[in-house]
């Protein structure tokens, strides 16, 4: 009985030399891999939400969220510049050990429309720029990208990205992923050739959209509400019931490289065709708010009937530039396009995958050429090409034209030292987390600002990490435990 008492003890005492053993492992490798300052990133997170939260509901410029940054900066004793394009540098030496270190560049967008919905990331480039880890050289950029125009990505200086660089590019969406490549874009720009005279009718209606929030141009197009197709629907619909009408004006809440905010538009006709309209705008009205009116608050489709003949407008676009453009805008459509059976479909995609997105973005009414701005991105040339020949072909179609203004090429980085290393540090620091799962490459299906940053230097080794706001935190503290480990993932051990 007394030996089996001793075999008992010693088999307890055994496994619980192990246990402590295990917890010691356990608590110096979560020493060495909990970098991320969870209070400064908290801090930064709460103080931005109180931003949103508060009587203003947000930023009303691009100036205002830049003085955010920057007063934070300063309340941390944070060094930083702000270059002349609008971007805060948090610029970091080498610490004396590491300079044959490679640098590392971590990038985030900085557009006071899209904060709110950026919260975490921007919170965790505070972080990483506030950290005091030991590292080879780190430059944290909030990169100016007011309406989406890339000012501070085109006009960093070269010096931030040598060919020995490893460029991180951050941003926030409903998944996690790591990605080299996404989409090319061209910046298009259809011409309608205009005539005006003297208006024909006795009415007209005065149409108007407000209240949109705008984005970055991505694959969530198709949720988007668009004022251009609204007004192309109404235009539509009144010549499908051969109805003789007119357009006066448009003015659209341009955005530049982003999703327009609004639009008016004045549309002339005859008194005895007006119920029927007035009653299908009414249809549109309704079918708006419900397709988004739980998500835009802010949203409003309204009209107003002009029936004093001193109040309509005393010249209307003819019908001939009216049916052109009514036909423009019903042929060519903002939305994604999507790889169907038939075609070539890269490795990693599958049939209803978006392969292009295109964008209309303003309509321009002159006296006599209505312009209006398309952007068209796309994976390859190949894919990009068979959308802007839809929009040449329609743009001839009806005796108009469709012209390319700028570009810039996809971006594609073919090295994989950096996702490799990045990834397995991912996996290294998480494995086993209840929370965390692997880390997945996918290929972007929109355009990403990492094409500007290739085009600083070709031989720069770049990527793009996609975090939702459940594992921002966790991506932040990888980019931390990438920066100081570099590949030795054993000091993690």
């Amino acid at each position: 009985m007394s030996k089996l008492l001793n075999s008992n003890k010693f088999w307890i005492a055994l496994i619980l030399i192990a246990a402590l053993i295990v917890a010691g492992i356990s608590i110096r490798r979560s020493k060495g891999t909990k970098l991320l300052d969870k209070e400064a990133y908290s801090s930064f997170r709460t103080a931005l939400n109180e931003v949103f939260e508060s009587e203003a509901g947000g930023f009303e410029s691009q100036e205002e969220l830049r003085t955010f940054i920057e007063n934070w900066a300063d309340e941390n004793s944070l060094k930083y510049r702000e270059d002349k394009y609008g971007n805060i540098i948090f610029n970091k030496p080498a610490i004396k050990r590491k300079r044959n270190v490679t640098p590392t560049l971590i990038g985030v967008s900085m557009n006071y429309e899209t904060a709110a919905d950026n919260i975490q990331i921007l919170a965790s480039a505070a972080a990483i720029a506030l950290s005091d880890i030991e590292s080879g050289r780190r430059t944290v950029v909030f990169f100016d990208d007011e309406q989406g125009l890339a000012r501070g990505y085109r006009g960093l200086s070269e010096k931030y990205i040598s060919s020995k660089t490893k460029v991180i590019y951050l941003d926030q969406g409903s998944s996690t992923y790591l990605s080299t490549e996404s989409f090319q874009q061209r910046n298009t720009e259809i011409s309608v050739p205009a005539e005006r005279e003297d208006n024909p009718c006795d009415t007209a209606v005065k149409i108007s959209i407000s209240g949109i929030k705008s984005n970055v141009i991505g694959p969530g197009i198709g949720k988007q509400p668009d004022p251009l197709s609204a007004l192309s629907s109404l235009l539509t619909r009144l010549k499908s019931k051969s109805v003789d009408c007119r357009i006066t004006d448009i003015e659209v809440g341009s955005n530049g490289n982003m999703y327009p905010v609004s639009l008016e538009a004045t549309v002339a006709l005859n008194s005895y065709n007006l119920s029927s309209f007035t009653g299908y705008i009414d249809k549109r009205i309704k079918a708006w708010d419900k397709s988004y009116g739980s998500d835009y608050e802010d949203l409003v489709f309204t009209y107003e009937v002009i029936e004093n003949e001193e109040d309509l407008p005393e010249t209307v676009y003819t019908a001939e530039t009216t049916d052109k453009l009514t036909g423009i805008l019903y042929t060519i459509r903002s939305g994604a396009y999507r790889y169907s059976e038939s075609d070539a479909i890269p490795e990693g995609k599958e049939v209803g995958d978006a392969y292009g997105i295109n964008c209309l973005t303003d309509i321009n009414a002159g006296k006599k050429m209505i312009t209006i701005p398309v952007i068209v991105q796309g994976v390859n040339d190949s894919f990009t090409e068979r959308i802007l020949n839809d929009n040449k072909a329609a743009a001839e179609l009806y005796e108009c034209t469709s012209e390319e203004k700028s570009s810039i090429k996809a971006f594609i980085n073919n090295r994989d030292k950096l996702s490799r290393t990045f990834k397995s540090t991912y996996d290294k620091v998480y494995d086993g987390a209840v929370t965390a799962s692997s880390l997945k490459l996918i290929t972007d299906n929109y355009f990403t600002p990492c094409s500007y940053l290739q085009a600083k230097n070709g031989k720069a080794d770049i990527i793009h990490i996609r975090t939702n706001a459940a594992s921002a935190s966790e991506i932040a503290n990888t980019i931390l435990c990438y920066i100081k480990a570099k590949g030795n993932t054993s000091i993690f051990k």
